[in-house]
């Protein structure tokens, strides 16, 4: 029998390769939950840049069609209000009202925010209307848009405030051979309805025939504290000129009015031409915002017209969006501008403390007859 010494001896020298042991399995343990936490980490990084670019994919399915459309944003989380935007060369350009509420000596007319994929967008400290023109007070410039005629010259639609009748807008356009401007304004305005409110966000659009118009809004309820009541707001379609972008022709025709659900105005027009189910019969789609864009209740509605581009236009029942949408996201969406071939689009959305701040957002719609969706 051996001596409880040596037994003890050989427990000790038997201790430090358990100890090993117990070590390399510790170790390998936690090899393995490092590598499974990672994993995990990776998977929800992974799902949350893919969707934040785009944020959120939404299926619909329509007779047996399924239409892939999506909503993502902010892509611009700064005061980036009444967006427009145009593709060059494959690079996508945004341009904005400019980034003060109120007239700032430091402001920038017209923002401009560049994105080689549409989902990361990177804004710039370029004021591509650095100059309104001299019929204007230089203040309050709004809601731009850019569209680019066959010989590359660019041309921007925008509004400003009136210098001989400071309390409205008028539109105008101004032209450049850079996309990003600096964009050189006409000597006077173009649309300038001031007994009617003025006029504000204009949105170009060009059809099958090469034909092109300015859609805007007469801007009534700029006259509302005036006659103490509540003035019409109408959507106007205006022919230009196909070679210069700007020249009118002919007079301008109402296209849509605000209703009892739209509140005291509908404004922001923006003009596609899609298709119906055949494929044969043309449908022309107005997007527009109606209500305050301060409060919950402004969005992005839209109208359809199966019976040529100047209407009649038929409201959609539902708005395209509203606050609440996107997974509680938006709040008062609106100003959307659709792109060249009628899929992409962006639009502001964002209230933030009291303060407005009206971020950049983009999507891609789907058009089924004459129902949009996104």
């Amino acid at each position: 029998m051996a001596d409880y010494r040596d037994s003890e001896k050989a427990s000790f020298e038997k201790e430090p390769t358990k100890r090993r042991k117990s070590l390399w399995r510790w170790a390998v343990y936690a090899i393995v939950t490092v590598c499974l936490v990672a994993l995990v980490i990776g998977l929800v990084l992974h799902f949350a840049i893919k969707k934040r670019g785009p944020p959120s994919v939404n299926t619909s399915r329509v007779s047996g069609t399924v239409f892939d459309t999506w909503v993502g944003g902010p892509v611009v989380a700064t005061n980036f209000a009444d967006p427009a935007f145009i593709e060059v060369d494959g690079i996508y350009y945004a341009f904005a009202t400019n980034k003060y509420v109120n007239p700032n000596p430091n402001q920038i007319n017209i923002q401009v925010a560049v994105s080689n994929d549409f989902s990361k967008w990177n804004l710039t400290t370029i004021d591509a209307l650095p100059y309104a023109g001299n019929w204007s007070t230089g203040s309050y410039v709004w809601a731009p848009d850019v569209v680019q005629l066959d010989d590359g010259t660019f041309v921007m639609y925008y509004s400003a405030r009136h210098a001989n009748a400071t309390k409205f807008h008028c539109v105008s356009a101004a032209t450049s051979k850079n996309v990003t401007g600096p964009y050189t304004p006409l000597p006077n305005p173009l649309i300038c309805p001031l007994t009617q409110g003025g006029a504000i966000d204009p949105d170009g659009f060009r059809d099958v025939d090469g034909s092109r118009y300015i859609v805007y809004k007469v801007d009534g309820n700029s006259l509302n504290p005036i006659t103490k009541t509540t003035n019409p707001t109408p959507l106007m379609l205006q022919q230009v000129n196909e070679d210069d972008g700007y020249t009118l022709v002919g007079s301008p025709t109402q296209l849509l009015d605000r209703g009892p659900q739209d509140g005291p105005l509908i404004e922001a027009p923006s003009l596609m031409r899609a298709a119906d189910l055949t494929g044969k019969i043309p449908v022309y789609v107005l997007f527009y915002s109606s209500n305050v864009f301060t409060t919950k209740h402004y969005d992005v509605a839209y109208a359809t017209s199966t019976n040529g581009i100047k209407g009649p236009f038929t409201k959609s029942i539902q708005p395209l969006l509203s606050t609440g949408d996107n997974n509680g996201t938006l709040f008062g969406p609106g100003g959307m501008d659709v792109g060249v071939g009628g899929q992409k689009v962006v639009f502001h959305s964002g209230y933030d403390g009291g303060s407005i701040v009206r971020q950049l957002w983009t999507g891609e719609i789907a058009v089924n007859g004459t129902t949009v969706y996104i």
